[in-house]
């Protein structure tokens, strides 16, 4: 029978993905047209912001259950994926079995090893070097950038270690050395930077006068190109192709393998100094957890809240375990780490096992995620040294502090590890030490920094966070509110029972009293009961009480009388005391900005309420009116006090300039609250509600209101926002802490894991609990909480951008000014920035940044001025009148050029055994190449309906429904006239799409760099552009079942599958010329077959990667079944075995399956998602004997 389209299937491999183990054998799995994540998962953030490869092994399969012939089978990428990010290649190994681990070394063997490099490791080298020494002869030639190497250490051993690495720095050096007999040579002394660190430690050599390795060193080895594999992609046509055309001008004639290591990328809207978890005491007492969980190597402990450093106890049975410097000590042996700002432990490998119980105590924190202020110290030849000692006021937090230097354009960072001490990632990079109480940095640098270069002293700063851990806190509430508003005051009773029946009353003044205390707000309905004890969660409560509808009055733009008061008249009369809320909107009296003061960018509203006596008061008792509850007539005083924050500088000492003179800073020091003035705007914004109720009659209802949650409020006080993770108080016998806006309690410490028992409101200070012990005490203790105010005020600057060098006037600095107003600077070509109130200079080869928010002024007659100095007076008469901005609102726009390291492990490949760019070729002379294009019809189509796709000797043609699924039956396609017949379109999802598709596969004759490529044969078709694409084609060949190799022999060791006898043959036989091996294309795989005798007439069927499968015997058929198909391997007849078969006898034979592994690569370049849903196209091509 002939081979249908439907018999050509794409088949799953086992294994789908990214894992050693992925690929593998043909599946039964059929990968269908159209289906989202057939072949790939989604992108994620991480491959789009670090790259990836994915590597998916698929088959082509011929299911028929003959043998007839797949005629020059190839495989394409017809449709590039829509996402310009990503790209689709396509290379196969030609083995049906291998997995990805054998496909990635066969991707990575574009470079191969090659000759002795002409140098060898200068010394010793360690896992994590980002750079090698190499001992090269004085007249020799360092390593290019870009060049990979290749070290080897213990070469063709079985503990051998290699490593290809990547150059992309060298800086050279002749220096002398001295033999032993005294006499002095010359060496070229080679440091390469490299993309990606060392993964093993490397054995160097010591200077040899004869240039000579030591035999037990690593060998460094030049890397030739292999391009072992041979890829396959698609571009896009840059011109239209006529029909008749020898040659057609692509895209490229590349396709992205790897994402590229070497680009330009933009950086936007960066911050300036980067971000620190700042850990900031937050505590009232210590934290108190109780456990009995084992500790052994290897195991984390969570302890719910950030850790303050130096205060983590965990007392066990004969021993404390205690903290120092982010250790884990057990005496003064490191057992483990701290991470103070997540508020976790980790046990190292070598710790001891504990057990018992233990009791872990701790001072909570907060660990604000901050901007880090920053200061620069200009690197002059003059100034050059290894140590510096700056003093930063206030003292940094705990943690913060980071240093950083550039030594030989490269970059160098020492931080903080949380007990004052500044480490780097190696000691070779320097130490020093921060004190938290004088704000003194100490520094030893690794290595003496560059001229010309800055370094960078980045801190994270306590003072805009304030512990409110002891602060009173408002009754615990229970809220009841009721169905109705109005309510009439004096006739609210309360029943409940507990297990003693009780009763509570309002006294008409908004105040709850009897079996429980607590308040109730008229106008709205909400009762706020405060337990003594805590109820029963459900508790009923029923509520007696009178109402009647208020009224609402509102009043535009009131004017005020002679004594500046607001008269209001309301419609009705006779008012109910007690029932008189007035509210009205605030404007703040004008400031001085020049003081430096940061004000909120809205105005409060102010409310009041009549006090059933006639007089108009606030919460605090402040007098604000007259109500006459007989004639409705109010007089309102509109005039109050808010504590408004207030900025603190002091002018500090830190840093210095280019110019070489010390750098006076206007350092923010903190927040104070102090009193401001407001009032009723006096123009058309202002506007004042009357809410009340008059003496009318009521209404009487009896209502049951079940407990809810309950609530208080933790910053009642205070208009300033929680730190996330610093909320830690006890109530009841539970201790509860926050996480990401929740509450738990029962802290498992060995998981990390809780009982959520509410909601935290981190802006408005609210707890809302759903979990507590009924019965125990309302009162609430607070062990840690830390609040902040929005804003850190900062004059000054200094980073570095992630990326350098940038390119010339790329860089923009945008911030928001304390005072109001954008700043957005960009520098000009020379590296300065000149603007109102800022200056600067950016040096584009190092990318480091410097900005200076203020201006020179002339210091007379500024003397009464807050950021006044006489020291900071020069000698032109001028002072540096600072105009500070918000340092979280210092964002910095710039394009830099950078050669980037990019994990081998998050790739998938390694991608220093491929071009520094990324890419390969897909075209050669010699291969072949398909031309096509893909256009459509929408139709709403019906039975016997003709669409004429207007071109003739289609390639394809696809029906997809409205519903994105594609249609396989109910009409039939004329390629040759370019027609399409529909003959049955029930069920349809119209209307449909008739994509067709013409194509033209030619040899490719020639291929030029830019695009370029001639064929041996003109092309039959006319594509247009935009919108065709050209092809390399995987050839496959002809497909079709077959056996190739058939022997017999009297032994076989079960491991060697040779294609030849070895030894001698076995004493039976089987007549394949009277019976042959029958194989099927939807049956037989591509594999080596062996049937050992266990006996004289019975065998085991065993295959080199199937293993054994079955048993069979000489007398009987044997038809050992594909699970993947359902159809047989193979059938072997009983009709074609002879005697004389013994033990230990096999017959050997591979069967050629009518498959083709074809891997499929897709490379996701660094950059932002650009489509929802991407796509790409990947056709199976071939012919069929035709009936």
């Amino acid at each position: 029978m002939a081979i249908l389209t439907g018999d050509i299937k794409l088949v799953a491999s086992q294994v789908m993905l990214d894992v050693p183990e992925g690929g593998g054998a043909p599946t039964s799995k059929v990968i269908l047209d159209a289906t989202s994540n057939a072949i790939f998962p989604d992108i994620s953030e991480l491959d789009r912001s670090g790259g990836r490869v994915n590597l998916r092994k698929v088959h082509v399969s011929v299911q028929t259950p003959d043998t007839d012939t797949y005629l020059g089978c190839n495989v394409i990428v017809a449709d590039p994926p829509s996402d310009p990010n990503v790209s689709v290649t396509l290379f196969s190994t030609k083995e049906i079995f291998d997995r990805r681990d054998s496909a990635k070394k066969r991707v990575e063997a574009y470079l191969a090893p090659g000759p002795a490099w002409g140098g060898f490791l200068f010394e010793n080298h360690i896992i994590g070097q980002r750079s090698i020494q190499l001992f090269q002869m004085p007249n020799s030639t360092a390593p290019e950038v870009g060049h990979t190497l290749l070290i080897v250490q213990n070469e063709g051993l079985s503990t051998e270690k290699l490593q290809y690495v990547r150059v992309t720095r060298t800086a050279s050096v002749l220096r002398t050395f001295i033999k032993d007999n005294g006499q002095e040579y010359k060496a070229l002394i080679v440091t390469a930077d490299l993309s990606d660190a060392l993964r093993y430690d490397f054995i160097g050599s010591p200077p040899s006068e004869f240039f000579r390795k030591t035999p037990a060193s690593a060998l460094v080895r030049d890397t030739t190109v292999a391009d072992a594999a041979q890829y396959f992609g698609v571009v896009p046509l840059t011109d239209a192709v006529t029909m008749g055309s020898l040659s057609a001008k692509a895209k490229s004639i590349f396709t992205q393998l790897v994402p590229s290591a070497q680009t330009e990328i933009p950086v936007i809207d960066a911050n300036a100094a980067g971000e620190y978890d700042t850990v900031v005491d937050a505590s009232n007492g210590f934290v108190s957890i109780t456990t009995s969980i084992g500790f052994s190597p290897n195991v984390a402990l969570y302890f719910g809240n950030p850790v303050f450093p130096g205060t983590l106890n965990i007392a066990y049975s004969g021993g404390a375990l205690t903290d120092a410097s982010g250790d884990l000590l057990q005496g003064t042996t490191v057992i483990g780490t701290v991470d103070y700002a997540r508020g976790t432990a980790t046990l190292a490998p070598s710790s001891p096992s504990i057990g018992g119980t233990k009791t872990i105590t701790y001072k909570a924190a907060g660990a604000p995620l901050q901007l880090a202020d920053s200061a620069g110290i200009f690197v002059s030849q003059e100034t050059r040294a290894y140590n510096y000692i700056q003093t930063i006021s206030p003292p940094p937090a705990p943690a913060t502090t980071r240093v950083s230097y550039r030594s030989n354009g490269k970059w160098y960072d020492l931080r903080d590890n949380g007990g004052g001490k500044l480490v780097g990632a190696d000691v070779a990079f320097g130490a020093g030490t921060v004190s938290y109480v004088t704000g003194t940095v100490a520094v030893t640098l690794g290595a003496l920094p560059d001229v010309g270069g800055e370094i960078i002293l980045n801190w994270g700063s306590r003072v805009n966070y304030i512990n409110r851990a002891a602060a009173s806190l408002p009754p615990l509430k229970i809220p009841l509110q009721l169905a109705q508003t109005g309510i009439t005051p004096g006739t609210v009773v309360i029943t409940w029972n507990d297990g003693t029946a009780r009763t509570a009353s309002d006294d008409g003044k908004g105040n709850i009293s009897g079996s429980a205390t607590g308040t109730i707000r008229y106008q709205t309905g909400l009762i706020q009961l405060q337990p003594t004890l805590l109820p029963a969660g459900g508790q009923i409560y029923t509520v007696d009480y009178a109402f009647g509808p208020p009224d609402v009055q509102e009043y535009p733009a009131p004017l005020r009388d002679i004594n500046g008061e607001v008269p209001l008249t309301l419609s009705k009369a006779n008012l109910r005391p007690n029932t008189v809320e007035v509210t009205w909107n605030l404007l703040y009296n004008p400031y001085d900005p020049v003081t430096m003061t940061a004000f909120p960018p809205r105005d409060p509203y102010k409310t009041v309420r009549d006090d059933g006596l006639g007089r108009l008061r606030d919460t605090l008792g402040a007098d604000h009116g007259t109500v006459n509850y007989t004639t409705g007539i109010l007089s309102l005083k509109t005039e109050t006090t808010v504590g408004m924050p207030r900025a603190q500088y002091a002018w500090v000492s830190l840093g210095n300039s280019p110019q070489g003179f010390a750098m006076r800073r206007w350092l923010f020091q903190g927040w104070e609250y102090y009193p401001v003035g407001a009032n009723m705007p006096n123009d058309e914004s202002a506007h004042v509600s009357v809410k009340y109720r008059t003496m009318d009659a009521d209404s009487s209802i009896s209502a049951p209101i079940a407990t809810g949650a309950l609530k208080f409020d933790l910053t009642n006080q205070y208009s300033e926002n929680i730190v996330p993770g610093s909320v830690n108080f006890t109530m009841g016998g539970k201790t509860y802490f926050d996480r990401a806006g929740n509450l738990y309690y029962n802290l498992d410490v060995a998981t990390g894991n809780a009982t959520k028992a509410g909601t935290l409101n981190y802006q408005s200070g609210e707890v809302t609990l759903d979990a507590w012990t009924t019965g125990a005490s309302s009162a609430v203790s607070v062990k840690s909480m830390l609040t902040s105010m929005d804003g850190h005020p900062v004059d000054e600057v200094t980073f570095r951008a992630p990326v350098a060098p940038l390119r010339t006037g790329s860089v923009q600095v945008l911030a928001t000014r304390l005072a109001g107003g954008l700043v957005n600077v960009s520098a000009n070509t020379s590296g300065d920035f000149v603007g109102v109130d800022v200056s600067g200079h950016v040096d584009y080869e190092t990318g480091v940044v410097r900005l200076r928010f203020g201006a020179y002024v002339v210091a007379a007659g500024n003397e009464t001025q807050v950021w006044y100095s006489a020291a900071g007076v020069g000698t032109d008469g001028k002072i540096f009148k600072p105009a500070p901005v918000f340092a979280d609102t210092i964002r910095f726009n710039a394009v830099g050029f950078t050669y980037l390291p990019l994990d081998a492990d998050i790739l998938g490949l390694d991608p220093v055994r491929l071009p520094q760019d990324g890419k390969v070729s897909i075209f050669r002379p010699g291969g072949f190449a398909v031309l096509g294009h893909t256009a459509s019809i929408t139709a709403t189509v019906s039975n016997g309906q003709v669409i004429n796709c207007a071109r003739v000797r289609l390639s394809r043609v696809r029906v997809i429904g409205a519903d994105g699924n594609v249609i396989n039956t109910g009409y039939t396609a004329d390629l040759e006239a370019g027609t399409v017949t529909f003959t049955s379109v029930s069920g349809y999802v119209q209307p449909v799409v008739v994509e067709h598709r013409i194509e033209d596969m030619v040899q490719v004759s020639d291929v030029q760099i830019n695009g370029q490529l001639a064929f041996t044969r003109q092309v039959t078709h006319a594509y247009p552009f935009p919108g065709s694409f050209i092809s390399s084609a995987l050839v496959a060949q002809d497909l079709k079942a077959r056996v190739s190799v058939f022997f017999d022999q009297a032994t076989w060791d079960s491991v060697t599958y040779a294609d030849a006898v070895t030894g001698s043959v076995a004493p039976g036989t089987y007549n394949d010329v009277l019976a042959p091996l029958i194989v099927t294309n939807n049956g037989a795989v591509t594999e080596k077959w062996a049937l050992r005798f266990t006996n004289t007439t019975t065998f085991e069927v065993i295959g080199e990667h199937v293993g054994t499968i079955s048993n069979g015997n000489i007398t009987t058929d044997t038809s050992p079944i594909n699970p993947a198909t359902g159809s047989p391997y193979f059938t072997i007849k009983g009709i074609g075995w002879g005697s004389g078969w013994a033990v230990g006898n096999v017959l050997r034979f591979n069967t050629v399956g009518a498959l083709f592994p074809v891997w499929i690569v897709r490379t996701i370049q660094q950059g932002p998602e650009s489509v929802i849903n991407d796509k790409f196209t990947i056709l199976v091509r071939g012919d069929v004997d035709r009936p």
